[in-house]
Protein backbone atom coordinates (compact mmCIF):
# COMPACT_ATOMS: atom_id res chain seq x y z
CA UNK A 1 0.00 0.00 0.00
CA UNK A 2 1.14 3.48 -0.53
CA UNK A 3 -0.31 7.17 -0.34
CA UNK A 4 -0.40 9.04 -2.49
CA UNK A 5 -0.51 13.16 -1.87
CA UNK A 6 -2.79 14.88 -4.57
CA UNK A 7 -2.74 18.64 -4.83
CA UNK A 8 -5.77 20.48 -4.81
CA UNK A 9 -7.12 23.48 -7.53
CA UNK A 10 -9.41 25.08 -5.10
CA UNK A 11 -8.79 28.58 -4.80
CA UNK A 12 -5.44 28.44 -6.95
CA UNK A 13 -6.77 28.76 -10.76
CA UNK A 14 -8.39 31.28 -12.71
CA UNK A 15 -8.11 35.19 -13.22
CA UNK A 16 -6.82 36.74 -10.31
CA UNK A 17 -5.48 33.86 -8.87
CA UNK A 18 -1.80 31.47 -8.73
CA UNK A 19 -2.36 30.08 -11.70
CA UNK A 20 -4.26 31.41 -14.31
CA UNK A 21 -5.37 27.48 -16.45
CA UNK A 22 -5.61 24.30 -15.14
CA UNK A 23 -2.60 23.12 -17.37
CA UNK A 24 -0.46 26.13 -15.62
CA UNK A 25 -1.77 24.32 -12.07
CA UNK A 26 -1.37 20.74 -13.67
CA UNK A 27 2.47 21.63 -14.35
CA UNK A 28 3.26 22.50 -10.70
CA UNK A 29 1.82 19.75 -9.01
CA UNK A 30 4.88 17.80 -11.07
CA UNK A 31 7.22 20.31 -10.25
CA UNK A 32 6.49 19.91 -6.51
CA UNK A 33 6.58 16.19 -6.30
CA UNK A 34 2.65 15.31 -5.87
CA UNK A 35 1.27 12.02 -7.61
CA UNK A 36 -2.20 13.59 -8.76
CA UNK A 37 -4.17 16.51 -9.27
CA UNK A 38 -7.52 16.79 -7.70
CA UNK A 39 -10.30 19.93 -8.84
CA UNK A 40 -14.22 19.82 -9.83
CA UNK A 41 -15.28 18.70 -13.30
CA UNK A 42 -17.18 21.91 -13.62
CA UNK A 43 -13.92 23.95 -13.20
CA UNK A 44 -13.08 22.87 -17.26
CA UNK A 45 -16.33 24.79 -18.13
CA UNK A 46 -14.00 28.32 -16.91
CA UNK A 47 -11.42 27.32 -19.22
CA UNK A 48 -11.24 28.88 -22.75
CA UNK A 49 -13.21 26.08 -24.96
CA UNK A 50 -15.27 24.81 -21.68
CA UNK A 51 -15.08 21.26 -21.29
CA UNK A 52 -15.73 20.00 -24.84
CA UNK A 53 -12.95 21.46 -25.99
CA UNK A 54 -10.20 21.36 -22.95
CA UNK A 55 -11.14 17.79 -21.85
CA UNK A 56 -9.41 15.60 -24.07
CA UNK A 57 -5.94 17.97 -24.29
CA UNK A 58 -6.25 18.17 -20.47
CA UNK A 59 -6.37 14.64 -20.09
CA UNK A 60 -3.45 14.20 -22.22
CA UNK A 61 -1.24 16.66 -20.67
CA UNK A 62 -1.91 15.04 -17.34
CA UNK A 63 -1.13 11.89 -18.21
CA UNK A 64 2.20 13.02 -20.57
CA UNK A 65 3.08 14.16 -16.53
CA UNK A 66 2.60 10.59 -14.74
CA UNK A 67 -0.11 12.71 -12.44
CA UNK A 68 -3.36 10.95 -11.38
CA UNK A 69 -6.46 12.59 -11.34
CA UNK A 70 -9.07 12.78 -8.89
CA UNK A 71 -12.24 14.11 -9.40
CA UNK A 72 -14.87 16.27 -7.50
CA UNK A 73 -18.03 15.75 -8.23
CA UNK A 74 -20.30 18.07 -6.56
CA UNK A 75 -23.60 18.15 -8.20
CA UNK A 76 -25.98 20.99 -7.74
CA UNK A 77 -29.79 21.18 -8.25
CA UNK A 78 -32.51 24.15 -8.50
CA UNK A 79 -34.12 22.56 -5.74
CA UNK A 80 -31.49 21.06 -3.05
CA UNK A 81 -34.24 18.34 -2.11
CA UNK A 82 -34.33 16.86 -5.59
CA UNK A 83 -33.48 13.60 -5.66
CA UNK A 84 -33.72 12.72 -9.38
CA UNK A 85 -31.66 15.95 -10.38
CA UNK A 86 -29.00 15.16 -7.98
CA UNK A 87 -28.71 11.42 -10.02
CA UNK A 88 -28.59 13.64 -13.20
CA UNK A 89 -26.10 15.80 -12.01
CA UNK A 90 -23.75 13.19 -10.63
CA UNK A 91 -24.45 10.85 -13.92
CA UNK A 92 -23.17 13.45 -16.01
CA UNK A 93 -20.32 14.64 -14.01
CA UNK A 94 -19.21 10.86 -13.44
CA UNK A 95 -19.57 10.23 -17.37
CA UNK A 96 -16.70 13.58 -17.93
CA UNK A 97 -14.75 12.18 -15.02
CA UNK A 98 -14.49 9.13 -16.52
CA UNK A 99 -13.25 10.44 -20.16
CA UNK A 100 -10.83 12.29 -18.14
CA UNK A 101 -9.14 9.53 -17.20
CA UNK A 102 -10.46 9.53 -13.30
CA UNK A 103 -10.16 6.76 -11.59
CA UNK A 104 -11.39 8.21 -8.08
CA UNK A 105 -13.72 10.63 -7.52
CA UNK A 106 -14.39 12.83 -4.20
CA UNK A 107 -18.26 13.48 -4.28
CA UNK A 108 -20.20 15.58 -2.75
CA UNK A 109 -24.04 14.34 -4.26
CA UNK A 110 -27.19 14.67 -2.85
CA UNK A 111 -28.63 16.38 0.00
CA UNK A 112 -28.56 16.65 3.86
CA UNK A 113 -33.00 16.89 3.85
CA UNK A 114 -33.32 13.51 1.91
CA UNK A 115 -34.93 10.83 4.52
CA UNK A 116 -32.70 7.78 5.28
CA UNK A 117 -34.12 5.50 2.96
CA UNK A 118 -33.96 7.88 -0.47
CA UNK A 119 -30.26 8.78 1.17
CA UNK A 120 -29.40 4.81 0.93
CA UNK A 121 -30.97 4.41 -2.02
CA UNK A 122 -29.51 7.59 -3.76
CA UNK A 123 -25.92 6.66 -2.73
CA UNK A 124 -26.46 3.11 -4.39
CA UNK A 125 -27.36 4.70 -7.33
CA UNK A 126 -24.32 6.58 -7.68
CA UNK A 127 -22.07 3.83 -6.50
CA UNK A 128 -23.42 1.86 -9.74
CA UNK A 129 -23.18 4.39 -12.06
CA UNK A 130 -19.82 5.14 -11.24
CA UNK A 131 -18.45 1.70 -11.12
CA UNK A 132 -19.88 1.18 -14.03
CA UNK A 133 -17.65 3.70 -15.47
CA UNK A 134 -14.80 2.46 -13.78
CA UNK A 135 -14.28 5.04 -10.87
CA UNK A 136 -14.05 4.45 -7.52
CA UNK A 137 -16.62 6.93 -5.59
CA UNK A 138 -15.87 8.13 -2.38
CA UNK A 139 -18.25 9.97 -0.32
CA UNK A 140 -17.37 13.17 1.08
CA UNK A 141 -18.04 13.52 4.91
CA UNK A 142 -19.44 16.99 4.36
CA UNK A 143 -22.02 19.43 5.37
CA UNK A 144 -25.30 19.97 3.53
CA UNK A 145 -24.53 16.81 2.00
CA UNK A 146 -26.27 13.01 3.33
CA UNK A 147 -22.98 11.84 5.41
CA UNK A 148 -22.69 15.39 7.01
CA UNK A 149 -22.94 14.10 10.61
CA UNK A 150 -21.55 11.14 11.72
CA UNK A 151 -24.65 9.55 13.36
CA UNK A 152 -26.69 9.76 9.65
CA UNK A 153 -22.80 8.26 7.60
CA UNK A 154 -22.94 5.22 10.98
CA UNK A 155 -25.83 3.99 9.61
CA UNK A 156 -24.94 4.38 5.60
CA UNK A 157 -22.05 2.55 6.44
CA UNK A 158 -23.68 0.11 8.09
CA UNK A 159 -26.61 -0.50 5.38
CA UNK A 160 -23.97 0.17 2.51
CA UNK A 161 -21.16 -2.71 3.24
CA UNK A 162 -18.96 -1.91 0.73
CA UNK A 163 -19.46 2.43 0.78
CA UNK A 164 -16.41 4.60 0.86
CA UNK A 165 -15.89 7.63 1.98
CA UNK A 166 -13.65 11.21 1.40
CA UNK A 167 -13.27 11.97 5.20
CA UNK A 168 -12.79 15.32 5.84
CA UNK A 169 -13.43 15.61 9.39
CA UNK A 170 -13.29 19.10 9.69
CA UNK A 171 -17.21 18.90 8.68
CA UNK A 172 -17.82 16.61 11.90
CA UNK A 173 -15.97 19.06 14.03
CA UNK A 174 -18.19 21.80 13.82
CA UNK A 175 -21.44 20.04 13.27
CA UNK A 176 -21.25 18.23 16.66
CA UNK A 177 -19.18 21.31 17.88
CA UNK A 178 -17.31 19.38 20.77
CA UNK A 179 -14.53 17.40 20.87
CA UNK A 180 -15.76 14.10 19.89
CA UNK A 181 -14.65 12.11 22.92
CA UNK A 182 -17.77 10.97 23.50
CA UNK A 183 -18.74 9.69 20.13
CA UNK A 184 -14.73 8.57 19.01
CA UNK A 185 -15.84 5.32 17.69
CA UNK A 186 -18.42 6.96 15.65
CA UNK A 187 -15.04 9.05 13.88
CA UNK A 188 -13.02 6.43 13.77
CA UNK A 189 -14.95 4.30 11.84
CA UNK A 190 -15.84 6.59 9.16
CA UNK A 191 -11.55 7.22 9.06
CA UNK A 192 -11.31 3.14 8.46
CA UNK A 193 -13.59 3.02 5.68
CA UNK A 194 -12.52 6.27 3.95
CA UNK A 195 -10.17 5.91 0.78
CA UNK A 196 -9.59 9.80 0.31
CA UNK A 197 -9.13 12.61 2.52
CA UNK A 198 -9.27 15.96 2.31
CA UNK A 199 -6.75 16.79 4.89
CA UNK A 200 -7.57 20.32 6.68
CA UNK A 201 -7.29 21.06 10.40
CA UNK A 202 -10.99 22.71 11.59
CA UNK A 203 -12.32 22.92 14.60
CA UNK A 204 -15.79 23.17 16.37
CA UNK A 205 -16.60 26.55 15.39
CA UNK A 206 -14.98 26.33 11.94
CA UNK A 207 -13.87 23.61 9.39
CA UNK A 208 -10.50 25.53 8.73
CA UNK A 209 -8.22 27.47 11.10
CA UNK A 210 -6.14 30.48 9.64
CA UNK A 211 -2.56 28.92 10.46
CA UNK A 212 -2.45 25.20 11.34
CA UNK A 213 1.55 25.66 12.34
CA UNK A 214 0.09 28.03 15.29
CA UNK A 215 1.33 26.01 18.38
CA UNK A 216 -2.04 27.21 19.69
CA UNK A 217 -4.00 24.38 17.23
CA UNK A 218 -1.41 21.35 17.99
CA UNK A 219 -4.05 19.35 20.04
CA UNK A 220 -6.36 19.56 16.65
CA UNK A 221 -3.57 18.71 14.72
CA UNK A 222 -2.88 15.39 16.77
CA UNK A 223 -6.56 14.53 16.70
CA UNK A 224 -6.66 14.45 12.83
CA UNK A 225 -3.18 12.84 12.58
CA UNK A 226 -4.81 10.07 14.67
CA UNK A 227 -7.81 9.98 12.37
CA UNK A 228 -5.55 9.96 9.32
CA UNK A 229 -3.36 7.48 10.88
CA UNK A 230 -6.66 4.91 11.22
CA UNK A 231 -7.18 5.62 7.42
CA UNK A 232 -3.80 4.53 6.50
CA UNK A 233 -3.75 1.78 8.62
CA UNK A 234 -6.93 0.38 7.37
CA UNK A 235 -6.16 1.58 3.34
CA UNK A 236 -2.92 -1.08 3.98
CA UNK A 237 -5.39 -3.56 5.82
CA UNK A 238 -7.15 -3.61 2.43
CA UNK A 239 -4.59 -3.61 0.02
CA UNK A 240 -5.39 -0.18 -0.97
CA UNK A 241 -4.19 3.17 -2.29
CA UNK A 242 -5.19 5.69 0.24
CA UNK A 243 -4.94 9.80 -1.74
CA UNK A 244 -4.36 12.62 0.38
CA UNK A 245 -5.49 15.86 -0.60
CA UNK A 246 -4.11 18.96 1.72
CA UNK A 247 -6.85 21.70 1.56
CA UNK A 248 -7.15 24.18 2.90
CA UNK A 249 -9.51 27.10 0.90
CA UNK A 250 -9.87 30.47 0.28
CA UNK A 251 -12.46 33.07 2.05
CA UNK A 252 -14.62 32.35 3.12
CA UNK A 253 -12.97 29.26 4.75
CA UNK A 254 -9.98 30.95 5.40
CA UNK A 255 -10.67 34.16 7.38
CA UNK A 256 -10.86 37.44 5.90
CA UNK A 257 -10.57 40.86 7.31
CA UNK A 258 -13.50 43.19 7.60
CA UNK A 259 -14.43 45.68 4.73
CA UNK A 260 -11.62 44.74 3.08
CA UNK A 261 -11.74 41.05 2.68
CA UNK A 262 -8.16 40.51 2.26
CA UNK A 263 -7.66 37.12 3.38
CA UNK A 264 -5.90 36.61 7.07
CA UNK A 265 -3.56 33.59 5.62
CA UNK A 266 -1.87 32.02 2.89
CA UNK A 267 -3.54 28.84 1.80
CA UNK A 268 -0.50 28.05 -0.58
CA UNK A 269 1.47 28.25 3.08
CA UNK A 270 -0.78 26.09 4.53
CA UNK A 271 -1.16 23.56 2.30
CA UNK A 272 2.77 23.23 1.79
CA UNK A 273 2.92 23.04 5.48
CA UNK A 274 -0.28 20.64 5.36
CA UNK A 275 1.52 18.45 2.99
CA UNK A 276 5.53 18.40 4.17
CA UNK A 277 3.42 17.38 7.81
CA UNK A 278 1.82 14.31 6.51
CA UNK A 279 5.04 13.51 4.17
CA UNK A 280 6.91 13.53 7.54
CA UNK A 281 4.02 11.48 9.64
CA UNK A 282 3.81 8.82 6.39
CA UNK A 283 6.81 8.72 5.20
CA UNK A 284 7.40 5.24 5.29
CA UNK A 285 3.98 4.54 2.91
CA UNK A 286 4.23 8.10 1.04
CA UNK A 287 4.49 7.66 -2.84
CA UNK A 288 6.73 10.44 -4.82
Amino acid sequence: MSVHLIKTAWGLVGTGNRYATLFDFVESARDEQYVGVEFPVFYMDLEDGGAAGVAGPLREHIESLGLDYIALIATRTEHWGDHDAHLASFREQCELAASMGAQRAAVHAGADSFDENRARLFLEDCRRIALDLGVQPCFETHRGRILFNPFICARMLEQIPDLELTSDLSHWLLVVDRIPNDIMGLFDHASERSRHLHARIGHEKSPQVTEPADPFWEQHVSLYRRWWQISVDAAQAAGSVLSISPEFGPPPYMHAEPFTQKPSGDIVAANNWMRDQLRDWFKEETTT
